[in-house]
């Protein structure tokens, strides 16, 4: 499994638009990708701030989220001012029902796309995860 954490400032004014972005996002994502288990924004107290917990399946169902028409089709430079990704692990018995975030070896037969993305975002597991299982 994936899952992930994103720290989301939009710019100013571009809330609106922000929100109707996220709004399709879902819609398309929960409409045509097999491998999504969550996926979900949020508004934060800070101004202009947003969290979205995102969490796949496993890398490639990532991989495709973030090389998909859907997401490749949205002008995100236009509202986001500055966005983090953070990859987070479930605490055993407290997490929802997640699995753990882990970063198999992509197949030898990966696709450029997947290969892109592996550049792109590759998947931090903190070290100290492992005492934790």
């Amino acid at each position: 499994m994936a899952s992930l954490l994103a720290h989301i400032r939009i710019k100013p004014g571009k809330e609106t638009k922000w929100e109707a972005i996220m709004q399709d996002m879902v819609k398309q994502t929960f409409a045509t990708e097999e491998g999504v288990v969550r996926y979900e924004y949020w508004k934060g107290q800070g101004v202009n701030f947003y969290y979205c917990l995102l969490s796949f399946k496993d890398k490639l169902a990532f991989y495709h989220h973030q090389m998909s028409d859907h997401h490749e089709s949205h002008d995100f430079a236009e509202v986001i001012a500055d966005i983090k990704l953070e990859y987070i692990d479930p605490v055993q018995g407290a997490g929802g029902g997640l699995a753990t975030t882990e970063d198999p070896a992509l197949p030898a037969n990966a696709s450029d796309a997947q290969r892109k993305a592996q550049e792109l975002f590759p998947l931090d597991i903190a070290p100290w995860w492992s005492a934790r299982q």
